[in-house]
């Protein structure tokens, strides 16, 4: 499905793919957070990064991509990378180098200390932000300067997701992608790549909590969710200003 001109969720996992520039992007893979939730008591198996590098590969054979942007937050940990954190990403930058992509990081607010782990590959560290043909790739936590040049923004960081409840009142999140207007450009927002970042339900916060000083400024109301549902499909909701009254949620599949 295109969310733009030659922008688009190239299947059901939570994606882009930039046609012209053949580049694929995901956003917030937050590998290690397993670890961290260990130091708070929250014991789980380390079982998010074996399925972030199985939706990678299945990615990339569907799109043939030849560049890869990692939209920030590719690890979990604020402050030094833990050991599960250096495993596992230097284990992905390797897997992305033997597939000769060209590999760009575009910072995060949880990518502190990433050059420690990026030092022994050649790839590229944007920060703020990377510029590809009019689309400008940005994390979200912070505003960057516009250029007039860019059509369309492409952000993480937010996580969004958007919640319902069925008939019988049972309570159900789905990762979206959010399609809007931000200072008269478009602007989509990504899902988080993590499966263990369920996501934000967009319709039940207020816009002063967001986390994006970005959408704090949008109009989030006017913004469609796109739902991406592993396995079953991709699926329209209506704008968010129209799905916060609690029942169930209309969908169209596409």
């Amino acid at each position: 499905m295109y969310l733009a001109s030659g922008i688009l969720i190239p299947n059901t996992l939570p994606a882009l793919y930039l046609e012209g520039c053949r580049t694929l992007v995901i956003s917030d893979l937050h590998i290690g957070q397993e670890s961290v939730l260990r130091l708070k008591g929250v014991h789980i198996p380390e079982i998010s990064y074996p399925r972030i590098k199985e939706d990678i590969s299945a990615l990339l054979d569907k799109t043939r991509a030849e560049e890869i942007v990692l939209l920030g937050d590719v690890k979990h940990e604020l402050g030094r990378p833990s050991a599960q954190e250096w495993v596992e990403v230097k284990d992905l930058l390797g897997f992305l180098a033997d597939q000769r992509l060209g590999v760009h990081i575009v910072r995060g607010n949880h990518d502190n200390y990433i050059l420690s782990i990026l030092g022994r590959f050649s790839l590229h560290l944007h920060d703020p932000c990377m510029q590809i043909g009019d689309a400008l790739l940005i994390h979200g936590d912070k505003k960057v300067l516009v250029p007039s040049s860019v059509k369309t923004i492409i952000m993480g960081h937010e996580h969004p997701a958007v919640s319902s409840r069925d008939s019988s009142g049972s309570r159900y999140k789905f990762r979206a992608f959010l399609v809007g207007k931000y200072d008269g450009r478009e602007i989509i927002v990504m899902p988080a790549s993590s499966p263990l970042a369920a996501g934000v339900g967009i319709n039940e916060v207020p816009r002063e909590s967001l986390l994006s000083p970005i959408l704090k400024e949008a109009d989030i109301d006017s913004f469609e969710p796109i739902v991406v549902e592993r396995g079953v499909g991709v699926f329209r909701f209506p704008q968010i200003g129209l799905m916060r009254s609690p029942g169930p949620l209309p969908a169209r599949g596409l």
